[in-house]
């Protein structure tokens, strides 16, 4: 993990509380990622590039990340907002009345041809759980997070599956099961609430194991 202070950062006008970066700033933090990775693998080729955002990628960005990892042919670059205006109720078989239970972990519904909804919080079905149905706080109607593709040509279905994965990540949490958020964003949002408080940890590396 590399935490960064944006230098000169960008606004638009439908986004004025959550600044962007320029082409030049996104393509050098980038490519001090990338050096980063080969100082601690330097053995390894990097083949593929998942990238989690909370807030969109602007066209800057975009190009700057490109040139960065110019070279590396499977790079994909995902909005997953966490908020949202979308419920989910689950009816019965014959769609009379509403079922018991909330819907399904994991359930997707397209909303566009690069966004779906995704019920990273859901009912969890599994015979290792002693229970025909577990529902993590018990209580609610669990909403989706939005998932956003804006470059990339994975699979959609592979995109949804390594989300969900890293929801399960978080090994350091006292929740059951898993988190809401990827492993990916939880922990930057963790390692920047620090930052807040200490300017001393900007501009250097983190071992991600650290924060699992």
């Amino acid at each position: 993990m590399l935490l960064r202070k944006i230098e000169f950062p960008k606004f638009t006008d439908h986004h004025r509380k959550n600044p962007y970066m320029g082409q030049e700033e996104a393509r050098n933090m980038m490519l001090a990622l990338r050096e980063e990775y080969y100082r601690c693998n330097p053995a390894t080729k990097l083949d593929r590039i998942v990238i989690h955002k909370t807030t969109p990628f602007m066209k800057a960005e975009i190009l700057g990340i490109l040139q960065a990892f110019e070279g590396v042919t499977d790079i994909e670059l995902i909005q997953i907002r966490e908020f949202s205006r979308w419920k989910g109720i689950k009816f019965g078989l014959d769609y009379t009345k509403v079922d018991n239970y909330p819907v399904d972990r994991g359930m997707v519904i397209p909303i566009s041809d690069d966004s779906c909804l995704l019920w990273t919080h859901g009912v969890v079905q599994h015979s290792d759980l002693g229970i025909g149905h577990y529902y993590k706080n018990g209580r609610g109607i669990p909403s989706p997070v939005v998932v956003r593709r804006f470059y990339g040509n994975c699979p959609g279905e592979v995109l949804i599956r390594e989300i969900l994965m890293l929801t399960k990540m978080n090994w350091n949490s006292g929740d059951c099961l898993y988190k809401l958020l990827p492993v990916t964003l939880d922990f930057a949002k963790v390692l920047s609430r620090m930052s807040k408080q200490d300017e001393a940890l900007y501009n250097k590396a983190y071992d991600f194991r650290y924060f699992m």
